[in-house]
């Protein structure tokens, strides 16, 4: 379930500038370990060149540094008060940061396991919001905490008018935003979580069982969250246990792959289909899907796509036409897998750099992946 509020997409397409330096260049193919060094080496040619703070200070948000993001992107505002780029990364930097009250995590232990009540055709979990007893699906496309317009009413919910998010396909509807006393699984309590409401035409059954609420990325970020799809659990560590845990999956031969966070709850890794690499939005809520490729990667990575059985499904933004074809290969770092199902649909315009697609619930359904949102890696055992 893909959710761009608008106030930050207006911020991403901020940056869809004519490609000029070699920065740019690299930015705007989604080579983000090339931009950053590109950038770098411009400013330590020119201090005071504006593109390169802007640059950095982009690129510093994406991977989580949030002190240097500011410190280059108050320097970009300076440079230049006319560009109001600088003042749109500081806002959306400003979403990122972690207000008094929210997400108050109290533990009882440094590993909680929670079982799932089904893993196909998406990890659904049982759960307690402000005492109650509910069902979430787990999608890293989503934002904190989306909750059924039913589920809301019933639990006395205050709900405001949030602007508009973009969904699968381009769509668009309103959004309305509130916040949770408690969410409470058995052994983790976590108060003040910011809440979403679900669009009412979306289906709240997945796989013949009800739902009433899907927990997406901003929640799983406060958290070293690891989705074991192979023995079906969600597994929540604290953030601090991040350098201990990659050294053991290092130790193993676990894949590590570097990972960006678009705000505020976007995850783009770099990806290989068959022979063709590129960036990729790890969104984990594609019902049994493995990858969605925009039309320009399907042709890149020379697969047929399947037309006579074209066919549609229902987006938080209203029906979306896809067509299936079978991937040969996808990997991510060292983690490889063979014939996955896909689908093209239609392209996102929402980001100003080149997306190739998202990989889905269907890559990962063998595996134990783990979102290690301190060091910025995504761990795939």
């Amino acid at each position: 379930m893909n959710v761009l509020p608008y106030a930050l997409t207006a911020m991403l397409l901020a940056q869809a500038t004519p490609a000029a330096t070699p920065g740019d260049v690299a930015f705007s193919k989604g080579n983000f370990d090339a931009a950053y060094a590109a950038y770098a080496m411009q400013a330590a040619a020119a201090p005071n060149d504006e593109d390169a703070m802007l640059g950095l200070g982009t690129l510093e948000l994406y991977r989580g540094d949030l002190s240097d993001a500011r410190v280059h992107l108050m320097k970009a505002a300076q440079l230049d008060p006319r560009d109001e780029r600088p003042a749109m990364r500081l806002r959306a930097l400003h979403e990122m940061t972690q207000r008094p009250g929210d997400f108050s995590i109290a533990m009882q232990r440094d590993e909680i396991q929670v079982p799932f009540v089904t893993t196909d055709p998406l990890p659904m979990i049982a759960a307690k919001i402000n005492g109650h007893n509910v069902r979430f699906v787990i999608d890293t496309g989503a934002p904190a905490l989306d909750l059924s317009a039913t589920l809301i009413k019933r639990l006395g919910i205050p709900m405001h008018a949030a602007g508009q998010a973009t969904f699968a396909g381009g769509k668009t509807a309103p959004i309305f935003a509130g916040r949770a006393d408690t969410v409470d699984f058995p052994g983790v309590r976590v108060s003040g979580v910011p809440i979403g409401q679900i669009p009412p035409e979306m289906p709240m059954t997945m796989g013949g069982r009800t739902y009433d609420g899907i927990l997406g990325t901003t929640f799983l970020r406060q958290f070293l969250a690891t989705i074991d799809y192979r023995h079906g659990n969600l597994i929540l560590r604290p953030r601090s246990t991040s350098a201990r845990f990659e050294a053991d999956v290092r130790s193993h031969g676990g894949s590590i792959a570097a990972m960006w966070l678009v705000p505020d709850h976007m995850i783009f890794v770099r990806a290989r289909v068959g022979t063709h690499d590129g960036l990729f939005n790890i969104d984990t809520g594609g019902e049994g899907v493995g990858i969605d490729l925009s039309s320009r990667s399907l042709q890149e990575a020379k697969i047929s796509a399947d037309t006579a059985h074209a066919r549609q499904f229902l987006g938080g933004g209203g029906a979306v036409r896809v067509v299936p074809f079978i991937a040969p290969s996808i990997a991510i770092g060292t983690y490889e897998q063979h014939n996955v199902p896909g689908i093209t649909s239609p392209e996102d315009p929402h980001f100003p750099f080149a997306v190739a697609g998202r990989i889905s619930h269907a890559f990962f359904r063998g595996a134990v992946v783990t979102f290690d949102f301190s060091a910025m890696r995504l761990i795939i055992e």
